[in-house]
């Protein structure tokens, strides 16, 4: 079962000893979708596009839009699941610190 663990910004999903996660960052009624871990044994399986769906669905339920600057998110993920494009939003990592 995937928690969402709102004090640390954080999806979890326990998969045995192990533990994947989706890192994100928030700001008004954008969340930064900057980070996701697999374990390396669970790698290649639906545990990583398992938690990115509950991180959607819930960003949609809660009418959030989605910075997603993890590579994978932007690319692969939003690749294989374009139903979740129409809560992108384009722009570059909101939270960094302009040099």
């Amino acid at each position: 079962m995937i928690e969402h663990d709102k004090s640390h910004h954080r999806f979890v999903l326990q998969c045995g000893k192990y533990e994947a996660a989706l890192m994100y960052a928030v700001k008004g009624d954008i969340l930064d979708f900057y980070h996701i871990y697999t374990p390396d044994p669970f790698r290649g399986g639906d545990v990583s596009s398992s938690i990115l769906k509950h991180a959607f669905d819930y960003a949609r339920d809660n009418g959030y839009h989605v910075v997603p600057s993890c590579p994978y998110i932007a690319g692969t993920f939003l690749e294989r699941f374009p139903e979740y494009k129409d809560l992108v939003d384009d722009g570059e990592f909101p939270f960094a610190e302009k040099v």
